[in-house]
């Protein structure tokens, strides 16, 4: 930990600074109700990250989970965690644990309040300086979105190029476009030549400057000799001298020099007017000169601009054959789906004539279903008939053989086992055709 310790009135100074409440007594001693408090205010302080902040991400997670009342708190204080140990760790302190959190020391609180309170420090003392690198971001964002735009632009109009070109690809225009660009392989050869030489006149310009400055103090060193010969002269006509002869010759002599520096002189001048019409018209040839460079660079750049259209033209091309290829295999998968769809709908045609020809058995069927059952029914009156007729029958026995129980009780049971031997077959042969010809017996 390469930061130094605070002492407890120091850190309770810096904890009121940022809004959290604590006790000497809470940095001495702490709980783990206290170090959490302090250790959430420093998160909400340092990091904005309180309570608030982190159920909307708690909630994405707990939305994830089966048992969500079983995790809640558990992902809780995870996350409380995890945020506290990157900003232990952002703030020097490398080896910060749970048990920090969990079981505070004094020593080791402090010790971890004094990493954190030196980070505080230090964010304050570079908040200009964020906030100017935080302006300047904004800046170079803004920049980036003007020279996206930009580059959209560009884009267009290399689009625009491309599309163009691709117009031009007829037999009428192909002619025109290869004499433009021997015209512009032409004027490339003539710039190149034409900065050949202005390098070269550049170079004698530089000469002929450096002569012209050569000249000019010589004229100058000329002038002044001129004028000190004229202030000796002066000084010399003024003297009274006894040989007025020698004087004169000296004099003549002195004009005879003056004369040749005039001349000189003149020869200077004029040949400084000379230079300075040469730098003139070096300086006009020097902006011909410029103003073809920057032709040059804007027909590079145009050029430029040429092979990337031609370049994007050529991707289109190879983006066209792959849409082609793959138009080609949509249109093989038409036709599958076609051929499939034929197959279906004729499959469909076969089920629709087997389903009639069934609808027609089926209700051929049912009439003759009908049939059976009418001759049935015909057949189950007749033997309802029958079997009310025996019951009646029965029911009159039954009756006779009460008047005869009554008479001859005696004989009564031996008829009475024969009855109900004759009555068990009849009620057997009674169900047998009852059962056999679907009758229905009434109670």
């Amino acid at each position: 930990m390469g930061f130094p310790s605070m002492s407890v009135d120091e850190l309770c100074a810096c904890l009121a600074a940022l809004g959290i409440a604590a006790q000497p007594e809470d940095l001495n001693k702490p709980t783990t109700q206290s170090a959490q408090a302090i250790y959430a205010g420093l998160l909400d302080a340092l990091m904005a990250a309180n309570a608030e902040g982190l159920e909307q991400p708690k909630a994405v997670l707990l939305s994830t989970m089966e048992y969500k009342d079983l995790y809640s708190d558990g992902l809780s204080f995870a996350m409380y965690f995890r945020h506290l140990s990157t900003l232990a760790r952002v703030c020097g302190v490398d080896n910060f644990s749970m048990t920090d959190v969990t079981r505070p020391e004094g020593q080791r609180f402090k010790r971890v309040l004094s990493g954190m309170m030196n980070f505080a420090k230090f964010r304050d003392e570079k908040t200009q300086l964020r906030d100017e690198l935080q302006g300047k971001l904004i800046a170079q964002a803004e920049k980036a979105d003007q020279l996206r735009k930009q580059l959209d632009n560009i884009e267009q109009k290399i689009a625009d190029i491309t599309r163009r070109w691709a117009g031009a690809k007829s037999a009428q225009d192909r002619p025109k476009t290869e004499e433009a660009r021997k015209k512009n392989d032409q004027l490339r050869n003539e710039l190149f030549e034409l900065r050949s030489q202005q390098v070269k006149l550049s170079h004698d310009v530089d000469e002929v400057k450096r002569e012209k400055e050569v000249v000019f103090q010589q004229a100058a060193g000329k002038g002044h000799e001129l004028s000190t010969l004229q202030l000796q002269v002066s000084s010399t006509r003024s003297r009274l001298v006894q040989s007025p002869d020698r004087i004169k010759r000296h004099i003549s002599e002195m004009s005879h020099n003056v004369s040749a520096e005039k001349a000189t002189l003149n020869n200077f001048q004029r040949k400084g007017r000379e230079l300075g019409n040469r730098l003139e018209v070096i300086g006009g040839l020097e902006m011909d000169l410029k103003g073809l460079i920057d032709l040059a660079k804007g027909i590079d750049t145009q050029r430029g601009k040429l092979e990337e259209a031609r370049r994007g033209m050529l991707a289109l091309n190879a983006k066209l054959e792959v849409k082609r290829i793959e138009s080609q295999g949509l249109n093989a998968r038409l036709e599958q789906l076609d051929r499939q769809l034929q197959n279906a709908s004729d499959k469909l045609v076969r089920q629709q004539n087997m389903s009639k020809d069934m609808q027609v058995r089926a209700a051929e069927k049912i009439e003759a279903l009908k049939a059976q059952y009418l001759v049935k029914a015909k057949e189950r009156g007749v033997w309802q008939k029958e079997r009310d007729q025996l019951l009646l029958e029965q029911k009159a026995l039954e009756e006779e053989m009460s008047v005869f129980v009554a008479k001859h009780e005696g004989e009564i049971n031996e008829l009475l086992q024969e009855y109900w031997t004759m009555r068990r077959q009849a009620e057997d042969y009674m169900s047998t055709m009852t059962v056999q010809l679907g009758l229905k017996v009434k109670a």
